[in-house]
């Protein structure tokens, strides 16, 4: 079977975009922060949305468990996992705070945070911190490029320095990226997990990138907590995401909304029921494994990657720079590329406003900018409704708003 490649890219590019519902002269770069949908997905979206409303007692009180377990069952099956470890969520963001919220950390704890982990989950740990008492976070700087062995080299470092001062407290988690947002890379989970464990320490993976673009197998990962968003590489709607939690560990661990059903079914319960709301964003990941199956993993993993690839580097070509990582199996469907700016603190170019008016008033594009180390960059999502082309167009575009304020 030929894969498909932005040289050859088959039944993907531009031909795709009528499956999505795009304006005509919108590009989309940024799938990586909210995702989209196709067509068909908005309209299994629908019937479950229209069939809730033929009889709302019947779906809530009758139908609506087993609907959300069906759905489970086939994310378990595509991560690899016991179905009965799996519950549907909103977003990483709320799964996340479930986890952190229900663990009770005591004094002493310390928690190991990222310095590329994702502002919101950063934000949780630091409200873990502020509340707890003698409970820390200890950041680690990740500045990339940097190889999978020095990766881990850096966490364990860490890891036994604090060990060695024997004062009393300990690393009770870790939180980790399965893929960072900005700058996106692909972070060796597996390993990490192993070294963290043989410290005794909980691994908490942030997940959000991971499913649709990343192949996923929890049952060999083995880590303690997983949570990602089904609606950014899956194609479900917008507020469907998978939390994992081990059997060993449910019992505490409790939805952030407590409802009538604290203390009455269990985990499942707890997590099937946090309210009334429409479900159908969460079932709608029926639909997102539909689409993808018209086609295949491979062939949406394979295409997405290498455009990532290739489109990184004809940026790069155009604006005179470099990709973040030359590491193919660190690269999943996001190109970083550095922009050549002078200054990275001009006012200008460090003011969103800014960027979000060049970008979308001028050419109804948006690609996020971020600084690491030193340097500025941009992160482009690939997708199966883009070509290389539009990666040579958005190459354009950013040397000339560079150029522009340089």
């Amino acid at each position: 079977m030929t894969l498909p490649t932005p040289a050859n890219p088959g039944p993907f590019g531009h031909k795709q975009r009528k499956n999505f519902l795009f304006d005509d002269n919108f590009t989309n770069y940024n799938h990586g922060s909210y995702g989209s949908f196709p067509k068909s997905v908005q309209e299994n979206l629908l019937k479950w949305h229209n069939h809730a409303e033929l009889n709302p007692d019947r779906w809530v009180r009758r139908e609506l468990k087993d609907a959300l377990a069906m759905v489970r069952g086939q994310v378990a099956e595509y991560i690899n996992c016991d179905v009965d470890e799996l519950v549907l969520v909103q977003n990483t963001t709320v799964g996340i705070n479930s986890v952190m919220r229900s663990i009770e950390f005591v004094p002493g704890d310390r928690i190991i945070q990222l310095s590329t982990g994702y502002g919101a989950v950063n934000k949780t740990i630091e409200y873990i911190c502020d509340t707890k008492k003698d409970v820390k976070v200890v950041e680690i700087q990740l500045v990339h490029p940097q190889t999978d062995h020095e990766i881990v080299h850096l966490i364990e470092k860490t890891v036994q320095d604090h060990l060695a001062k024997k004062d009393g407290s300990r690393f009770r988690l870790a939180m980790i990226d399965w893929i960072s947002s900005a700058p996106a890379v692909v972070l060796p989970v597996k390993p990490l997990t192993d070294m963290l464990h043989s410290y005794g320490i909980l691994v908490c993976i942030d997940a959000a990138h991971a499913i649709g673009q990343v192949p996923m197998d929890l049952r060999h990962l083995n880590a303690d907590f997983v949570i990602t968003n089904c609606h950014k590489w899956l194609y479900s709607v917008r507020g469907s995401a998978v939390l994992y939690v081990p059997k060993k560990f449910q019992k505490d661990i409790h939805p952030v909304t407590i409802t009538a059903e604290y203390k009455v079914g269990g985990f499942h319960p707890e997590f099937a029921w946090v309210g009334t709301l429409d479900y159908a964003n969460m079932l709608s990941i029926e639909g997102a494994f539909a689409f993808r199956a018209q086609y295949g993993d491979a062939a949406i993993m394979h295409y997405c990657h290498r455009l990532a690839v290739e489109g990184g580097q004809a940026m790069a070509q155009i604006l005179g720079t470099n990709v973040l990582t030359t590491l193919d199996h660190q690269i999943g469907f996001q190109a970083n590329v550095r922009l050549p700016i002078k200054d990275i603190d001009h006012s200008k170019i460090a003011t969103p406003e800014y960027l979000i008016e060049y970008q979308q008033d001028k050419y109804n594009v948006f690609a996020p900018l971020y600084k690491h180390g030193g340097y500025f960059w941009t992160r482009v999502s690939a997708q199966i409704y883009l070509e290389l082309s539009d990666f040579v167009r958005l190459g354009h575009i950013m040397k000339e708003m560079v150029e522009f304020k340089n």
